[in-house]
């Protein structure tokens, strides 16, 4: 071995020389450049696993209020169904309400109409048999001359009025 590392031309002395300056200078790079370096690598990788988890938080999220949008809004919809139910149900009620009220009106003003009417009757009954003293008169006494005129008109008169007034 000895002849091995003599044709190789190794000196024994820079060898060792050599393993010291590599161990002292892999001590320094491993205290100073490597230690630091793995530590910085180290951290970028927790803030990547951190930033990953909160996106994958922030998507959570996100459905989470995503649903409860959709959830809202299905509510929503249910409500303005049910208020507009209600709106139509209200609408219909008044109208019965306000037809009811027309046809309670118009039977009143229907009432009164006959009310007028029937006053309106009497009335003129009441003038005919003032005029028809005149025209029951005027009949008779072209139709009798029996009698004078006075006792005779007097008298048919009053029968015509008696018989008159039986008829209504």
């Amino acid at each position: 071995m000895s002849e091995l590392i003599h044709n190789f031309g190794i000196d024994w002395r820079l060898l060792v020389t050599q393993a010291i300056n590599f161990f002292i200078l892999l001590f320094i790079l491993k205290k100073f450049a490597y230690k630091p370096i793995l530590e910085m690598l180290r951290k970028r990788r927790d803030g990547i696993e951190a930033g990953i988890r909160m996106k994958k938080e922030a998507e959570e999220r996100l459905r989470h209020i995503a649903q409860e949008r959709e959830k809202t809004l299905e509510e929503t919809r249910k409500e303005s169904l049910a208020i507009l139910a209600k709106t139509e149900t209200a609408a219909k009620d008044l109208r019965a309400e306000m037809l009811a009220d027309a046809a309670q009106k118009a039977e009143g003003v229907l009432n009164e109409a006959k009310k007028i009417i029937g006053e309106e009757k009497n009335k003129m009954r009441d003038e005919f048999f003032k005029d028809a003293a005149g025209l029951v008169r005027l009949g008779i006494e072209k139709t009798l001359n029996r009698m004078t005129p006075e006792e005779r008109d007097a008298k048919l008169i009053q029968e015509a009025l008696v018989e008159l007034k039986t008829i209504r």
